[in-house]
């Protein structure tokens, strides 16, 4: 089974040569599974801006370009159509080694005023080579904007 880089780099370790690297500690915080691999770049797409990436403008998600509105059902419902979307394809594109790629976005609501919301974002599939081994992926992500209201005793 090949080895797969762990983010962040260490690049010290990688420019090391290929003798450094054998060696245990290095490998350990060198490498990783291809589970790992998959998850991290999932996650490295889900949290990259559009245009970010100077090889690929479109390596990223829209979650940082959307404008996260406050209102009523319907809006939320639209915007986490979009960011649903967005991720969808940029899991297509950029990871080659997921296929039946099924993304949920929910924005929990529960529990907090107009300051911040968490955009809760399930990732079910199937890893291509591995006779289609289930992979999931899930993640929290705390957005904005920041809605404070004004007291009205100051």
């Amino acid at each position: 089974m090949p080895d797969y880089f762990k983010l962040p780099l260490r690049l010290d370790l990688i420019l090391q040569g290929p003798e450094n690297q054998r060696k245990a500690t290095a490998a350990r915080e060198l490498t990783c599974s291809l589970e790992e691999s998959i998850y991290n770049n999932v996650y490295l797409i889900i949290t990259t801006q559009y245009r970010e990436a100077r090889y690929d403008p479109r390596f990223g998600s829209a979650i940082w370009d959307e404008e996260f509105h406050t209102g009523n059902d319907q809006i939320y419902i639209l915007w986490t159509d979009r960011i649903e979307a967005s991720i969808h394809e940029g899991i297509r594109r950029f990871e080659k080694r997921l296929e039946r790629v099924k993304v949920e976005v929910y924005l929990n609501r529960e529990g907090t005023s107009d300051a911040h919301k968490r955009l809760i974002i399930k990732v079910s599939s199937e890893i291509r080579k591995s006779n289609h081994r289930p992979f999931n992926f899930q993640q929290t992500i705390a957005i904005a904007p920041y809605n404070a209201k004004k007291r009205q005793d100051v």
